[in-house]
């Protein structure tokens, strides 16, 4: 557990076990280490004895030195940041990766105390309040792990107290960005604790107790029906998806009203498939391990809704997650089945894979007729094409609304969840035309683009509002790289994007 706070004493004056420093590549340049400076008033020595032991501040790079200071022995720890570039979203992710790993050193040594000076803003083109902010929330994602089920590791009760040396004149302001990272840094690795859960724990019924306890702790309006309900809305898209399990579906709406009566609604939906087998279309063994993070969207939104529960932004937000397994069984759809969606298209299924379209679709649906929201965004791991085109470090983003397509990408870069635009033109949408229905849920392979054409289908289920579609196949789990902040799990993708949009929404 880490404990996060501002505090306008001097570093020195701060009693803790260790001291950070951020380094650039640059270790004769005053101007790029600013912050370095300062250790070196006390001990004028230092940048010799990091150089004896080739610490030079690459990316990556760390250093412990044990040292005196006021007559005790603590740790001087060096985090690298590489060589200076211009381009601040590039600088501001090298931060939150040496934050990361700072992080994981304090906890590698089981240190219990740290004090660090809040480096400058400039670098990083945000203010001040938000730079504190995103420190806490990585240093939170990185203290993240999945090991619950190890019964033969010991469980570590580690707890550390950092202080974040900043002005007096904003130590009161910056107390409220504090707790604001605190609490979204603990939203984020509840989301990545529900996706790390097996399928056997996390079924469709768990998520949405868990939602619902969400909803009675937060006093969020919470409405939560089943098969039945979902039949007499219509629902067959989501229906086809949900007949194959013995786990019965979930479809869980949790509203955020805001205190203007004249406030306008944004509307997130996440696609839950607490398992994805394939269906009758059943996936090869390889392609079935991992499944259990198809319902990462759907714990981005229930995770994002707890935050909003506790910052009370002044806009209404509806979080809506419809919670699904994908199975086979003499019950389950068939390809060439022809289901209805909420809104009355018909839909051919030419493959049972393709379910997150389907249960997405009828919570579109759900969310123009019963909410009217003038936003509507999903997230959701849609589709594999969507990993082979972007990898695992950028989400998908496809939209029609200029001001989403702007707006979305740049909030990508400063929280760090990064999305790339993909074109959802109406070439791609004859991909997805039936000669039976009014749409396959498939889009024809000659067209190729399996994540734009995703795309074009969900647009179908699209009235009146402004609508953006995030994939995260890649980025939901499994990132490569030593990020240090992500793990090797769940990644809580896309709650950074989701919570900064809505926060900072202009009316």
């Amino acid at each position: 557990m880490i404990t996060i706070k501002p505090t306008s004493q001097n570093l020195w004056d701060i009693v803790a076990e260790s001291y950070i420093f951020f380094v650039n590549e640059s270790l004769d340049s005053e101007s790029d280490n600013a912050n370095f400076t300062k250790i070196q008033e006390y001990y004028p020595q230092v940048k010799a004895v990091l150089k004896k032991h080739n610490f030079e501040g690459k990316q990556g790079q760390s250093y412990i030195l044990t040292a005196m200071q006021n007559d005790r022995l603590v740790e001087f720890i060096f985090v690298g940041l590489g060589k200076h570039t211009k381009s601040w979203d590039v600088e501001l992710e090298k931060l939150r990766r040496a934050i990361g790993n700072v992080t994981l050193l304090l906890k590698k040594h089981g240190l219990r105390s740290a004090a660090i000076g809040l480096p400058e803003e400039k670098p990083y083109n945000i203010s001040r309040a938000e730079l504190l902010k995103q420190l806490i929330v990585t240093m939170h994602m990185a203290n993240y792990e999945f090991n619950v089920y190890k019964t033969k590791e010991p469980k570590k009760d580690w707890q550390c107290d950092v202080s974040f040396v900043v002005d007096a004149s904003e130590e009161k302001a910056l107390a409220a960005s504090a707790n604001h990272g605190m609490i979204m840094g603990e939203a984020i690795n509840q989301a990545r604790h529900w996706a790390d859960l097996p399928a056997n724990i996390m079924t469709p019924t768990a998520l949405a107790d868990e939602a619902e306890k969400i909803a009675k702790q937060y006093k969020l309006k919470c409405t939560i029906f089943g098969r039945d309900e979902a039949e007499k809305l219509g629902m067959g898209a989501f229906l086809a998806v949900d007949a194959g399990s013995d786990q019965p579906g979930k479809f869980v709406i949790l509203e955020h009203k805001a205190a203007s009566k004249d406030a306008q609604t944004i509307a997130l939906l996440g696609k839950g498939v607490m398992f994805d087998t394939g269906g009758i279309s059943l996936k090869q063994s390889d392609f079935m391990t991992g499944m259990k993070y198809d319902m990462s969207g759907a714990a981005a939104v229930i995770a994002s809704m707890k935050i909003f529960a506790q910052l009370n932004p002044d806009i209404n937000v509806v979080g809506i997650t419809p919670l699904v397994e994908n199975m086979p069984s003499g019950k389950a759809a068939r390809q060439d089945d022809i289901v209805t969606a909420m809104n009355g298209k018909s839909i051919e299924i030419k493959s049972t894979d393709a379910e997150g379209r389907l249960i997405l679709s009828d919570a579109m649906c759900y969310a123009e007729k019963f909410h009217k929201p003038d936003i509507m965004i999903d997230i959701a791991t849609l589709t594999g094409a969507c990993l082979y085109a972007l990898g695992y470090f950028y989400s998908g983003l496809m939209t029609q609304d200029e001001e989403l397509m702007k707006v979305l990408p740049e909030i990508g870069k400063k929280t760090g969840d990064r999305i790339w635009p993909l074109p959802l033109d109406d070439d791609f949408k004859a991909a997805n035309n039936s000669l039976v229905a009014d749409l396959a849920n498939v889009g024809c392979r000659s067209y190729k683009a399996g994540t734009i054409t995703a795309g074009c289908f969900l647009s179908e289920f699209v009235d009146k509002a402004r609508w953006a579609h995030i994939d995260i196949a890649g980025t939901a789990d499994g990132v490569p790289g030593n990020i240090s902040y992500l793990g090797k799990t769940s990644a809580g993708a896309g709650i950074r994007l989701l919570v900064d949009f809505v926060l900072n929404f202009k009316h």
